[in-house]
């Protein structure tokens, strides 16, 4: 498993090198928590940036072909990382921020929206949350983290239909914070941003963000404790049906 943590001076950085796509399973998902809140105790660190080592790729998601070969309650099982993943990385004290370097799908989306801003690499960046088209509802408290962030009006196209944005996009929704040109770009807005963070208080910052958070972080936890209706799309007929069309290159063909 390829999910690192590094220190340099006042940020840490956890890095994904699992080629090619950076793909999510329940174990990866565990193991980016357990980096994140380990970065998040040290004591040096001002500033956490989650990043990719592979090139102009962030993270597509969970792993199609794990999701499928597991039965309806395996796949639950995949969901409640997912929901540990939302919780306790948007629970997160210090500041956050998501390196776009590439696509960011559905997971690999969910991964990006807990931080607290995103940067993207103009050409290659991507933000989707594409769970609807392979028969998946967006969880109430991901659509309400996602309405946080994005500009009044977009939400419905985020959300409902999935849209799929380019870094240019993705900035005028609101969802992404600079949209930088090359790896060079990207590096540097990043750069930025841990500056402008690292000077001012831990301690003030903390407490600013949890009392911002504090709201969205009841609905987090309850995801997190019980996937509700949410389960019920797990099934044959919609996240099945999904994988399995994406997996074929055709389109899912949804009964209900």
């Amino acid at each position: 498993m390829s999910i690192s943590l590094s220190h340099e001076g006042p940020v840490s950085f956890i890095t994904m090198d699992l080629p090619p796509m950076n793909l999510l399973t329940i174990d990866i998902i565990d193991e980016i928590i357990e980096k994140h809140q380990e970065a998040d105790r040290h004591p040096e660190t001002r500033v956490i940036v989650t990043r990719s080592a592979v090139d102009h790729m962030f993270s597509n998601g969970l792993n199609p072909v794990y999701v499928l070969k597991r039965d309806e309650a395996g796949r639950a099982d995949v969901f409640r990382a997912i929901g540990r993943l939302i919780h306790r990385l948007f629970a997160l004290g210090k500041p956050h921020i998501a390196a776009l370097n590439g696509p960011a799908m559905a997971g690999g989306a969910i991964l990006a929206i807990t931080a607290d801003f995103r940067y993207m690499e103009a050409e290659h960046g991507r933000l989707c949350f594409s769970e609807p088209k392979v028969g998946l509802p967006i969880p109430e408290p991901v659509v309400a983290v996602i309405s946080s962030f994005c500009t009044p009006g977009k939400v419905r196209e985020v959300a409902l239909l999935g849209k799929n944005m380019d870094a240019a996009t993705a900035h005028s929704f609101g969802l992404a914070d600079g949209v930088g040109e090359g790896s060079a770009g990207l590096t540097s807005l990043v750069e930025q941003g841990v500056g402008r963070l690292a000077r001012l208080s831990p301690a003030v910052l903390r407490a600013t963000k949890a009392g911002m958070r504090r709201s969205l972080l009841a609905l987090t936890a309850q995801f997190e404790e019980d996937l509700g209706d949410f389960v019920q799309f797990t099934g044959a007929d919609f996240l099945g049906e999904g994988l399995q069309a994406l997996v074929e290159g055709r389109q899912p063909v949804f009964k209900r």
